[in-house]
């Protein structure tokens, strides 16, 4: 037998039978009790254990150093008497405001957050409470809203202003795809100015543990920095904005649907916490709440709850609870597995090695763009190990640029390096990447461009990066996949190389539309230095084309998952001096035609 979590031991019964007591606590819970608030620098976290979770659970939470989320005056006063800390939750939110399509009186809004406040304090013994409020309401209603659907916001942003008067600190429950523009915009800025926004962050555990170690949390930590920039660019304050981890496991909730052995669920909520901590501290996020722990139908039940919880403490604080023993022999206890973890001189690590971090603050410098920096020198890292260019090809490289460019004087080839806050390290590792594309053409030809992209492509696969801020483009979150074979950095030192033909436009360019994703395709390129296309999109006719691809996507076939109705699609080939070539338009794919008719009709 073993123990699920590290508490001193109490026969379970006996744990059940004090939780269900659900006495009140007296004047020794009420002097126990604090009010909620995260460290300096920190996010607060909240666990959800209202009377719905199961008494064991409730025991794990039930420590210095958590706070619980619940109602009521019972379960909150008997966790503080526990050392836990407790903030308020309202789990109907339509109870206080209505619901869209049959929003509550405004009039009464004012006397219902009076009502709210007096609950929490009373339930938290706190008189400036967190109070969550469970959960918008039809997301992704359409602007310009329905009158309805107005009044049913307004309502919202009116409640929470209520309760941020009292001194309150109302937390907004938010999930699905929320629409952030039109009145909708407006509105979020609203309501980050009177309490807080987290999102619902939830994920189907099998897919992401089934993705492995590296690009499981990292799809994990990139899908919650996508939705918290979503909100932050509506003018929520970072500080304002917070993540909900799900750890439901009944079927369709997402959540663990069905993950076995034990162990790989626990590991998934290992990555889960390791994951929000890391993208809470790169994005200055205000808290990580968790949801899943209750017992809401016959299907949410698990035995494996309370050592899940224990895993989910521990993971993040090892102090909290002995996740290890909770998680039992064949548990991955590495706490390198869902954060990112490396050291300050590096900007990535995978396959190829660790790329320098100042190796991409120098090409940054020069470039102004990180993203593309990233690129440029991990690509190169990746080639480095494919092919090598000696010194001495670099020495000639380089003084053939001097007696070309500069009339044989390194002086004046210093200086318009430095004039362009670029160093000869750069110069010389952009002439590098000439000489190897020379020699792979010669080797592959035509192919060069696939042959590049395929192990670029492979390596980033195993690449964790600061801030996830990684090489290459893709289509996340339709595909994890992200792809390069470079970026055009001579553009930037044109002396390097002269070379200002472009490469020849596309051709054979069509478009499909499958389902509700649109398939451009065209043939590839023949240019020996031909580095990507640029993908472009436009509403329709006469309107500005948009770039779809923010850097040179080296294959040919682009699928884009959000067209518009009536787009139409170009596409220009880039080389690696950053020529463009002319835009190639993209025709849509004809229907197949019916066999032709024979002109004699079938007897009946």
């Amino acid at each position: 037998m073993r123990l699920r979590y590290s508490l001193p031991f109490v026969p379970c019964l006996a744990i059940a039978a004090a939780w269900v007591a659900g006495s009140t606590p007296g004047p020794a819970g009420a002097a126990a009790s604090a009010c909620s608030a995260s460290a300096p620098g920190a996010p607060l976290w909240v666990e959800y254990g209202d009377g719905s979770v199961p008494p064991e659970v409730r025991e794990v939470f039930a420590r210095p150093g958590v706070v619980v989320a619940a109602t009521g005056t019972g379960i909150p006063g008997q966790y503080r008497l526990k050392g836990a800390k407790t903030v308020f939750f309202s789990l109907k939110l339509p109870s206080l405001v209505g619901d869209p399509g049959k929003p509550a009186d405004p009039a009464a809004i004012a006397a219902t957050a009076d009502r709210l406040y007096e609950r929490a304090v009373d339930s938290t013994a706190c008189d400036t409470p967190w109070i969550g409020l469970n959960e918008l309401g039809a997301p992704a209603s359409p602007v310009p809203w329905a009158d309805n659907v107005r009044t049913y916001r307004q309502n919202i942003l009116e409640l929470m202003q209520r309760l941020a008067e009292h001194g309150a600190v109302p937390v907004l429950l938010v999930h699905g795809s929320p629409v952030y523009t039109g009145e909708a915009k407006e509105w979020w800025r609203s309501i980050g100015a009177v309490g807080h926004v987290v999102y619902e962050s939830y994920y189907k555990a099998p897919g992401i543990v089934q993705r492995g170690r590296i690009v499981g949390p990292r799809r994990l930590r990139l899908g919650m920095r996508s939705v918290m920039t979503s909100f932050a660019n509506t003018g929520i304050p970072r500080s304002r904005l917070g993540l909900v981890l799900g750890f439901q496991v009944a079927p369709g909730k997402m959540g663990r649907e069905g993950l076995q052995p034990a162990q790989e669920w626990f590991r998934y909520v290992k990555w889960n916490a390791l994951a929000a901590r890391q993208v809470a501290a790169d994005m200055g996020l205000a808290s990580i709440w968790s949801w899943g722990w209750g017992n809401l139908s016959a299907q949410a039940k698990d035995p494996d709850k309370p050592a899940a919880a224990c895993v989910y403490l521990w993971a993040r604080d090892p102090a909290l609870c002995d996740g290890k023993a909770a998680a039992g022999e064949g548990f991955k206890a590495s706490l390198v597995e869902g954060p990112i973890v490396m050291g300050e001189l590096s900007q990535c690590i995978s396959v190829a090695g660790k790329l320098p971090r100042a190796t991409v603050a120098e090409h940054n410098t020069l470039l102004g763009n990180l993203d593309v920096a990233v690129s440029a020198t991990f690509v190169r890292q990746v080639l480095r190990r494919q092919l090598s260019v000696t010194r001495a090809e670099l020495d000639d490289a380089e003084g053939a640029v001097i007696a070309r460019a500069f009339g044989g004087s390194r002086e004046a080839y210093l200086n318009a390096l430095s004039a362009r806050r670029a160093t000869q390290a750069i110069a010389r590792g952009i002439l590098e990447d000439e000489i190897r594309r020379q020699r792979l053409n010669d080797q592959f030809g035509d192919t060069t461009l696939s042959w590049i992209a395929d192990r670029v492509t492979a390596a980033i696969d195993t690449a964790t990066c600061r801030g996830d801020r990684l090489p290459g483009i893709g289509n996340f979150p339709v595909s994890d996949r992200r792809e390069s074979a470079g970026a055009p950095v001579s553009l930037a030192l044109p002396f390097l190389t002269e070379n200002s033909d472009p490469p020849f436009a596309p051709t054979g360019a069509t478009m499909t539309a499958t389902g509700t994703t649109v398939t451009v395709d065209w043939d590839d390129g023949a240019d020996a230095d031909l580095l990507g296309y640029s993908v472009y999109r436009r509403a329709g006719e006469g309107q500005p084309l948009t770039l779809l691809t923010k850097q040179p996507w080296p294959r040919s076939t682009w699928n884009d998952p959000k067209p518009v109705a009536g787009g139409m699609y170009a596409v220009r080939a880039v080389d690696t001096a950053g020529n463009v070539s002319e835009p190639t338009f993209v025709l849509p794919t004809p229907p197949p035609l019916p066999p032709p008719s024979s002109g004699v009709r079938a007897r009946h």
